[in-house]
This record gives structure tokens, C-alpha cells and sequence, in this order.
């Protein structure tokens, strides 16, 4: 009798000793999970740390830049950008001497530049501020009078309010493209020539011709474009 109750107890021993080492293995399992996943979210902390640290700081970043568009296809720029919120920058354009309707045209411009990046990344709100002249020249017939050569020069101070996108790589290859519009101030026009000192011609086709001419390409309101901006800022 003893010895049977001694096997009945040693078996009720061992099934509970079994169903509480069951009970303890899977908690063991996913109590390591979590474990691992904060490890893993650390190291990934630390490497996002390390590359930051790594990263160019951009408290000053200065350059030149160059670029292709309209009505001034050729510009030359000296950029500062601070703290990647704020650039400004001195501006050259100009259109090497061409033919438009007949009328041979060369016109530079000066402008100081202002862009603003609201979200320190590429796309900035503008402004260029400066003046523009303009040279125009053509043949002007005058039947027995001969032909004469006239010309006229135009020039006006100007805004320039744009917006666009200039991003600069870690490597400091900048790129960008804006469009915006030209605003005149004050432009003013003055024709002359032989047929001109002679009182010929004054309000003829051809004054209109040079007017049109001038007016285009910024004399008057016009559209600006800048298909390309390409620089390195250091």
C-alpha cells in the first residue's frame, strides 16, 4: 500500500514538474524577441548618428553658377547660401550680339539675387533687383535720301520675382530651374542715327520695329525662364 501511494506521488511529481518546464519554455522565447529588437533599433540609432556627423555642414556654402534662358540666354552668378535657408548672390547676363526682325540686338544686365528656402530644401522663393541696357541697330531706306543706319538704346531698372528649385548635392554640385516674371522700372528709350539728326522717319515702322524689339526682351513685362542653373558651392 505505501509503496503504490510512493508511485502515485512520484508520478504526480514528475507531470507537474513537466507542464511547468512547458509553461516556461515559450515565455523564455518571447521574452527574447523584444531583446533582440531594441538592439537592432540601437544600432540603427547609432549608424543614423554617425552618418549625420558625417554629413558636410552647411553653415556657408559659396560658389559660382552659371546658366542658360530667357531673354537673357548667357548668365555668370556669385551664390552664398546660409544655414540652407538663405541665398544671395551677384548676377551677369547678357545675349551676345544677334538678329531679331531684321534688327541686329546685344543686351546685358547687372542684378543682385535674393532666394529664400522656406523648407531649407531645393525649392526657394526669388527675387533678382538690377538694371538691363539694350543696343539695337537696322537699315532704315529712305528712298533718294539713301539708306541709313539707325539705331536706339534702352534700358530700365527691373524686379524680378520667381520661384524654383536649386539643390545642391553633398558634393556640392548644385543644380536648379526657375521661372518667374520681369517687372520694368522706369524704362526709358532713345533713337538715333543720320535719318534721325535729319528729321526723317520719326514714328516710322522702323521705330516701332525697335520698340518691339526692346520691349520683348524686357523693356516691357516679360516672362523670364532659367532652363539650367549649374555651379559648385564649396
Amino acid at each position: 500500500m505505501r509503496r503504490g501511494t510512493a508511485q502515485l506521488s512520484l508520478s504526480r511529481f514528475l507531470s507537474i514538474a513537466f507542464a511547468a518546464a512547458a509553461l516556461a519554455v515559450p515565455s523564455s522565447a518571447f521574452a527574447a524577441e523584444p531583446a533582440t529588437e531594441t538592439t537592432s533599433h540601437k544600432t540603427g540609432e547609432r549608424a543614423a548618428g554617425e552618418k549625420r556627423e558625417q554629413r558636410k555642414p552647411e553653415h556657408l556654402r559659396i560658389g559660382p553658377l552659371v546658366g542658360v534662358g530667357f531673354p537673357r540666354p548667357l548668365a555668370v552668378e556669385g551664390f552664398a547660401k546660409f544655414e540652407r535657408l538663405v541665398g544671395v548672390g551677384v548676377e551677369y547676363s547678357f545675349l551676345p550680339r544677334v538678329n531679331l526682325m531684321n534688327v541686329d540686338t546685344s543686351f546685358k544686365a547687372l542684378a543682385a539675387d535674393l532666394r529664400i528656402f522656406p523648407f531649407k530644401g531645393a525649392f526657394f522663393i526669388g527675387a533678382r533687383m538690377g538694371r538691363q541696357w539694350l543696343d539695337a541697330k537696322t537699315t532704315l531706306s529712305a528712298g533718294q535720301l539713301g539708306s541709313f543706319q539707325e539705331s536706339m538704346s534702352a534700358s530700365t531698372w527691373f524686379v524680378n520675382p520667381r520661384l524654383g528649385f536649386l539643390y545642391t548635392f553633398d558634393s556640392g554640385i548644385t543644380v536648379g530651374i526657375d521661372a518667374g516674371v520681369q517687372l520694368p522700372i522706369s524704362p526709358s528709350y532713345k533713337r538715333s542715327g543720320a535719318a534721325t539728326d535729319a528729321g526723317v522717319a520719326s514714328g516710322s515702322d522702323v521705330d516701332q520695329t525697335l520698340v518691339l524689339v526692346s520691349n520683348a526682351l524686357g523693356n516691357s513685362t516679360t516672362p523670364t525662364l532659367d532652363l539650367l542653373r549649374l555651379g559648385f558651392l564649396f
